[in-house]
């Protein structure tokens, strides 16, 4: 019987003292963040950039065509970001984006811009000898066609000169084939003569 008493015992006053203390409101809280960053801050994502091609042949070979398709290369591999402090990209910012030609100006400084002026003036060279060469292209065609049209006339001229010693020799010939048929010198009247010197 002793033995009960002293294990009830223990409870009654394990609950009066319970009951006695006041107890504050127990707040809950998430735990805290881990030591770790984002990945953005503290690691350079890769750069993947499409390249869209259009029909081609296999170079390697030619009996392969390849259809219209996207390229994908990577412009950029990943890397740590090692830049300390609070200067870091944040989420979303592209860490290195590459720029677009189209729409980004042209680098300048000294040397470029030398090349620039210098490529200029070469070109301004290069159209005005194109203009002159032309000029002298029209010049040199003119000059053809004017020999063409002296050649035209000296083959027409050589024409005509063959023509008309063709007609010539026709002529002598039937000349001599005349005074061949007419009979020799009579002693008939002397044939007048077209002019008489004695008339005035």
């Amino acid at each position: 019987m002793k033995l009960l008493i002293v294990v009830f015992l223990p409870i009654p006053l394990l609950v009066i003292s319970c009951t006695s203390r006041s107890t504050a409101p127990v707040g809950v809280e998430p735990l805290p963040p881990s030591g770790a960053a984002p990945v953005e801050s503290v690691r350079h994502g890769e750069v993947i950039r499409a390249y869209h091609l259009g029909r081609y042949v296999d170079p390697s070979q030619s009996g392969v065509m390849h259809e219209q398709h996207p390229v994908y290369r990577v412009e950029a591999e990943s890397r740590w970001y090692l830049l300390p402090g609070q200067d870091r990209p944040g989420t979303g910012v592209a860490l290195n984006p590459l720029l677009d030609p189209a729409h980004s100006p042209a680098p300048s400084n000294d040397p470029i811009v030398a090349e620039l002026n210098r490529q200029k003036d070469a070109t301004e060279r290069v159209m005005k000898e194109a203009a002159r060469l032309a000029q002298s292209y029209d010049q040199l065609q003119k000059v053809i066609g004017d020999m063409m049209a002296v050649a035209q006339s000296h083959t027409r001229t050589t024409t005509r000169i063959s023509q008309t010693e063709h007609r010539l020799t026709q002529m002598e010939q039937e000349l001599a084939r005349l005074m061949s048929s007419v009979p020799g010198i009579t002693n008939g009247v002397p044939p007048t003569p077209f002019f008489d010197p004695a008339q005035p």
